[in-house]
């Protein structure tokens, strides 16, 4: 069995480590607001697949204090990405599998180049779960994984990654290609997280009405054209596939609303920049995704600076 280290104990990092330290991995998790918290009380994940309690889960607030593990899951918000290499360097040895659960574009390849003897996966995260509590993750609605070597150091990684995973009770299917998946991913970030914060609507709002379900499929053709533009055509079925999905999803704030309404930082760089820009460089220009940035951009500096 491999060890883990979850960097990012919260929604995501949470929900997914707990699963693996249930499945009686060893789970290595670093926390800094909730550090005391989970120290003293442990991690609770209250799941539609069953609620479960963690109680003595090894917690760290110092990456420089973390034993070695065999495979790190980055599931820091990509916002905080500029300490990211920092938080890693104690950590990540020659081999050392390091698994992207963030959302966005190119941050494999940064990772490379910081360190190119450790292995890298992509892992794109379905999953509806948030942060209800220091300590408690509330997993809503599916949660299954697709994972990609970032090359071909990585693949009998994902393979094992995949076997130890699915006894966990994460449902991992690996994907051909990396970029593929991540446009795929994309598919949904892009029109859904945006959207919800321009509207100020959850999932089942925006999918109530035509007006709004129209701004989504919109975006979803220009992802998928631009996803062709970069060599990675995901397919115009996505698209029907990926609205039905949200049709039978509960009702769900995704990560950006929440991040905004409490006055975080949003995703803006990873999720739409550097697609954008990908695209941009292939000869294909995102319009609505631009013009969604661009608000996003603009609700970012109105809420951190009042004008």
């Amino acid at each position: 069995m491999l060890s883990y280290t979850v960097i990012g104990t919260g929604a995501v990092g949470g929900y997914y480590g707990g699963r693996l330290a249930q499945a009686n991995h060893t789970v290595r998790f670093l926390a800094r607001s909730d550090y005391e918290y989970i120290r003293h009380n442990g991690l609770t994940v209250q799941s539609v697949k069953g609620d479960f309690h963690l109680s003595n889960v090894e917690v760290y607030k110092d990456s420089t204090d973390i034993p070695h593990s065999d495979v790190i899951l980055i599931s820091l918000k990509t916002t905080e990405n500029v300490f990211l290499k920092e938080l890693l360097r104690p950590i990540v040895k020659k081999g050392t599998i390091l698994c992207v659960l963030q959302n966005g574009l190119g941050i494999e390849s940064e990772l490379h180049q910081e360190f190119p003897e450790s292995i890298i996966v992509g892992a794109m995260c379905f999953i509806c779960s948030q942060k209800a509590g220091p300590g408690i993750v509330k997993h809503l609605d599916f949660g299954h994984i697709t994972i990609a070597a970032y090359d071909s150091s990585g693949l009998s990684s994902v393979k094992t990654l995949q076997r130890e995973f699915d006894k966990a009770m994460i449902q991992t299917k690996i994907a051909e290609t990396l970029g593929e998946a991540r446009w795929r991913k994309l598919l949904w970030n892009i029109p859904y997280n945006g959207l919800s914060v321009v509207l100020n609507a959850d999932t089942a709002q925006i999918m109530s009405l035509p007006a709004s379900r129209g701004l989504v499929r919109e975006l979803m053709e220009e992802v998928v054209n631009a996803a062709s533009a970069c060599g990675h055509p995901i397919g115009e079925d996505s698209i029907e596939a990926m609205l039905n999905n949200t049709d039978r999803m509960t009702p769900y704030a995704p990560s950006m609303k929440l991040d905004y309404e409490n006055g975080r930082p949003m995703e803006i760089e990873y999720m739409y920049s550097n697609p954008i820009d990908a695209a941009g460089s292939a000869g294909y220009s995102m319009i609505r995704t631009e013009m969604l940035a661009n608000l996003l951009l603009f609700k970012d500096r109105v809420k951190a600076e009042p004008v």
